[in-house]
Order: structure tokens, then C-alpha cells, then sequence
């Protein structure tokens, strides 16, 4: 291959923060890199602008369509830094013949990890207590235990387990819905599969961990939260668009259910209505930001990109 046709992006902004070994690895195999200048998620722009003319791209979660595809004429490979491809058009990728690749070092555990962050910080009222005392005010809220809860589990992968692992210690009761049940792991980890609307009348914590696809956009919509507990707990590190947003807004608002904990939003970077409410913790897409994690999971994307290129 030509070195002038070398040219790659790396979209994800933090890509390399810890470590810069995969920068190193792409350059000492004759990549132009192109960097995220941005600093953010690209929008559709700024993606075809810093793309343009490149043969690979280390992707994250911005979007591409079959738009931004087909204005990419020299395009080869796409690796994904991360195991979600709801932001790919993989079918019209595949007809245009670019291979996609994933990282299968999983960021499960980061993002099991996260989603008990969000569980105690929403339980025992921390960010809330937190602000309070910064603001000067020495004010006790109650909280209650995590302990003895019924969770929820919304989607039982990779994730899910290790969400159940971690818990071990709480003693809790687990429910879980998802298509494809295991029933080994079920049996191993006293987890009792149920239908959605069961798991959402009996659980006190519930955690989505479903990949988005056209059958769980806005799966939770008004009518799901409905059958929530009024003091239930929500919490979603999986995507946006599985829950109906305005809905959960409303439910905040009125107090229907006692709070919310959400790592991602229909639409990203999220500065929407939200923001505004006590009962909602929100973090900023960073379930996987655990850098033991991230540093495997940014090496194996960028051999993933070099595997891709030389079988091109």
C-alpha cells in the first residue's frame, strides 16, 4: 500500500489518554493519523471533514449512516472501540464492502461497576448530600439500603453477569428478562427469569443492558413506567433510546418513582431538561472509562484496524 494512501482517523476524542502505545503501533505501520480536533462526538460534518480521503477510521459512538457512508468513496475498514454497532449502517457498510471489526476485550465490568455506582449515589442521596455541603448547607437526607432490594435486569449479557457478580454481597433477590435465557448461569446465581412487565411491578432497582435495535427504541415508554414502584430505581449505562426520555422526565418531575441514574441520552452530548431535576443522576457516556479497560480495549481496536487494511 502507498504511504500517501495511508490516511486514518481516530474519532474518539480521549482516544490515548493513558497510553499513547496504540498511536505508536499505528504510526510505526506507516499511518497518517488524523486526531479528533473537536475534542467531542463528532457530528455528521465534522466526521465527513476530518474523514475525507481516509482508507480507515477507529470509530466510537458517532454516527454513521448511510450518508456519511457513501460520502467516504475510499473507505476500507471501520473499527469500532467498543462492542455497540447501533451506530453503524452495517448493511449498506457490508454492500459498499468495508469491514468492521469490535473489540472483544468486553467493557462489561466497567460498566457493571458503573451502574452500582449510580444504584448507591441514587440510595443514599451522595451527590445531593454532596452539593448540599459545598453550598454550605449541613443537611442529612435519608437514604435507604441497597441491601435485601429486588434488582432487575433488563438484558442479561455479558454486562448483566457481571452486574450479578459484583452484587453477590447484597443479598438480593434477582429478576431478569431477556430473550435468550441462560439457564446455567440462572441456576448458578439464583437469578428467576420473568416477563418485562413482572420484572418492572416487583423490582426495586431495575438496569437496562440491551442493545438498541428496533424492537427496544423506547421500549420503557410512559405506559412501562406506569407499572414502576413509586419508590423504584432506574438505571440505564446501556443506550439513550430505550427509554423514553420525556416520559421518565414526567415521572421524575411528579415524583412517581424515587429516582434515575443515566450514563446515555437519545441524543449525545445530552444538555437537555434533565439537567434541571434533583432525583436524576447523570453521567456523560462514561460506563467504559475505566482505564485498565479502555487501554486493552484501544490497543485491540487499532490492530483490529491494521488486521482490516492488510487483508484489503
Amino acid at each position: 500500500m502507498n504511504l500517501n494512501e495511508k490516511k486514518i482517523l481516530v474519532a474518539p476524542s480521549t482516544f490515548c489518554g493513558y497510553d499513547d502505545t496504540p498511536f505508536q503501533i499505528l504510526k510505526n505501520n506507516g499511518f497518517e493519523i488524523i486526531k479528533n480536533k473537536y475534542k467531542k462526538q463528532l457530528n455528521e460534518n465534522q466526521l465527513l471533514e476530518l474523514s475525507k480521503d481516509c482508507i480507515g477510521i477507529i470509530a466510537g459512538t458517532e454516527k454513521y449512516s448511510r450518508k456519511i457512508l457513501k460520502d467516504l468513496p475510499r473507505l476500507r475498514v471501520i473499527s469500532r472501540l467498543g462492542v455497540g454497532m447501533d451506530n453503524i449502517d452495517v448493511e449498506y457498510a457490508i454492500k459498499k464492502n468495508i469491514a468492521i471489526f469490535k473489540t472483544l476485550q468486553s467493557p462489561a465490568l466497567a460498566v457493571a461497576e458503573m451502574t452500582v455506582a449510580h444504584i448507591l449515589n441514587i440510595l443514599r442521596n451522595v451527590t445531593n448530600c454532596n452539593n448540599n455541603l459545598k453550598n454550605g448547607n449541613w443537611n442529612k437526607e435519608m437514604g435507604s439500603l441497597f441491601s435485601g432490594k429486588t434488582l432487575g435486569i433488563i438484558g442479561l449479557g455479558a454486562i448483566g453477569k457481571e452486574l450479578i457478580k459484583i452484587c453477590k454481597g447484597f443479598n438480593l433477590e434477582v429478576l431478569a428478562y431477556d430473550k435468550f435465557e441462560d439457564k446455567n448461569f440462572a441456576d448458578v446465581h439464583a437469578v428467576k427469569y420473568v416477563n418485562l412487565n413482572k420484572l418492572l411491578r416487583e423490582s426495586d432497582i431495575i438496569s437496562i443492558h440491551l442493545n438498541l435495535s428496533k424492537d427496544t427504541d423506547k421500549l420503557i415508554d410512559k405506559n412501562k413506567l406506569k407499572k414502576l414502584k413509586k419508590d423504584a430505581v432506574i438505571i440505564n449505562t446501556a443506550r439513550g433510546e430505550i427509554i423514553d426520555e420525556v416520559a421518565l422526565k414526567n415521572h421524575l418531575e411528579n415524583k412517581l418513582i424515587q429516582g434515575a441514574g443515566l450514563d446515555v441520552f437519545s441524543s449525545e452530548p445530552y444538555y437537555g431538561k434533565l439537567t434541571n431535576l434533583k432525583n436524576v443522576i447523570l453521567t456523560p457516556h462514561i460506563s467504559s472509562y475505566a482505564k485498565e479497560i479502555r487501554i486493552k480495549m484501544e490497543l485491540e481496536s487499532s490492530n483490529n484496524l491494521i488486521k482490516g487494511l492488510n487483508e484489503k
